[in-house]
């Protein structure tokens, strides 16, 4: 008997969707790490006189604490047949539906999924709405690092953004202590 090979296709792109699936998941456990707290450092002042801090409750700097590990997800349609300025067009006014939730914010990471036919095509669809984010809300989605999917269960047309955002915390900042003389 002659053992039957099937297509392995299907296997191969499992594997490779498990692997991107993997690094997604690394870069979000890493991203979502907060940075280890600065050390105070000791002044090193002239005279006797002993320091007197100045506190201030209300000092607060802003930094990036990480990114968020729940995503925003967004859905709509485009044509995947459009002209760039047109699939611009498309992505703006889609967006723009949900300004309330994007407003004010930065995507660390983007993950996109589209549908257009083949696997190849969805991908190219996914590239080219990530791109026409960025052209279209450049303050939101400029920095983000984008990945690109193709959906095999949605109709031809169909995007799913799973948005990361960076997420912001607050430190006080220290002053520097002086010294009276």
């Amino acid at each position: 008997m002659s053992a039957r090979r099937g297509s392995v296709a299907p296997l191969l792109l499992a594997g490779w969707l498990f692997a991107d699936l993997l690094l997604a998941l690394t870069i979000i456990m890493l991203g979502a790490q907060a940075p280890p707290p600065v050390p105070a450092r000791p002044l090193a002042g002239k005279g006797t006189a002993s320091p007197s801090p100045s506190p201030s409750p209300s000092a607060c700097v802003t930094r990036a604490a990480g990114v968020a590990a729940k995503p925003t997800k967004i859905s709509f349609r485009v044509r995947p047949a459009a002209s760039d300025r047109e699939l611009l067009g498309q992505v703006r006014r889609e967006l723009r539906k949900h300004r309330k939730r994007l407003a004010g914010r930065h995507a660390g990471m983007v993950l996109t999924f589209g549908a257009a036919g083949g696997a190849g095509d969805g991908v190219h669809l996914a590239t080219r709405v990530n791109t026409a984010a960025v052209k279209a809300f450049p303050r939101i989605f400029r920095t983000a690092a984008t990945r690109n999917f193709h959906d095999l269960a949605a109709p031809s047309g169909s995007i799913s953004m799973e948005i990361y955002f960076v997420s912001d915390g607050c430190s006080s900042t220290p002053r520097e202590l002086r010294t009276t003389r």
